[in-house]
């Protein structure tokens, strides 16, 4: 169980073993009227899409369709990573946070080169993961001098739930104004303790981004990538991405908080 950030009730956005499953996630979204936006016009004039990831991984379940599409359509993009995601599986017997951190920014770099981005475009800060509430500063002054003004920057939701995404919203969007360049949110563990509906969400924020069949796939082998996370952490702990927050990622559309 991971525990929720403290800028909440610790019993208001409480990540679950079986959240709330995608089915019914499905039904509701597809009888709302969320405003919608191409690529073109989420991104607007902006040079360069950045993705601020606090785990490896992040980046594709937030936003890999759109990293996908703007990617395709010849853009930039630049990938920063927060952390190594080495205490992901601190719960299984023999855990070796060393280890991981190597597997798992390796799966980084290759997620990345599925989705097309050059490994000199992904960035890894090394922060503590699980920790990244600590390092609030350090992680403002370490985004910023790689932000543009013409950038705009996609983080995770400062509520998302987990308290290094929550860490990682709030971040980036003190880095994004010290830059002045845009910021999108991009909901991850969301899916997995809110329900359709749910009044804790700010849905009149939220756009809608089509994602052409192309992208789906592209966004699904980038996913494929991090075996670590979708493989059973050990013979009685199960994977870290359960099969709604897969199902989650095969949706034809990505949602933003604006």
């Amino acid at each position: 169980m991971v525990a929720v950030s403290e800028a909440v009730p610790l019993d208001d956005r409480e990540i679950r073993a079986n959240g709330t499953p995608e089915a019914a996630w499905r039904r509701w979204l597809q009888a709302q009227t969320f405003a919608q936006a191409e690529v073109a016009t989420l991104l607007g004039d902006a040079e360069r899409l950045v993705v601020v990831a606090p785990h490896p991984d992040d980046e594709i379940l937030g936003c890999g369709g759109l990293l996908a599409l703007q990617l395709a359509r010849g853009g930039q993009a630049l990938v920063i990573g927060l952390t190594d995601g080495e205490h992901s599986h601190s719960a299984a017997a023999g855990f070796d946070s060393g280890a991981l951190a190597v597997q798992r920014a390796a799966e980084r770099l290759e997620d990345a080169r599925r989705l097309g981005v050059d490994g000199d475009d992904v960035v890894s800060l090394h922060l503590p993961d699980a920790a990244l509430a600590a390092h609030a500063d350090a992680m403002v002054a370490k985004l910023e001098p790689l932000l543009r003004p013409t950038d705009r920057v996609v983080s995770t939701w400062r509520l998302d739930g987990h308290p290094d995404h929550d860490a990682c919203g709030a971040a980036a969007a003190r880095a994004c104004a010290a830059a002045g360049c845009g910021h999108l949110e991009a909901l991850v563990w969301m899916w997995n303790w809110a329900h359709p509906g749910d009044a804790r969400v700010p849905w009149h924020r939220i756009v809608r981004l089509p994602l052409s069949p192309q992208a789906q796939s592209i966004k699904q082998h980038a996913l494929a990538a991090h075996a670590s996370q979708l493989n059973a952490r050990s013979a009685e702990i199960g994977p870290v991405l359960g099969d709604d927050i897969r199902a989650g990622a095969e949706r034809p559309h990505e949602y933003f908080l604006k």
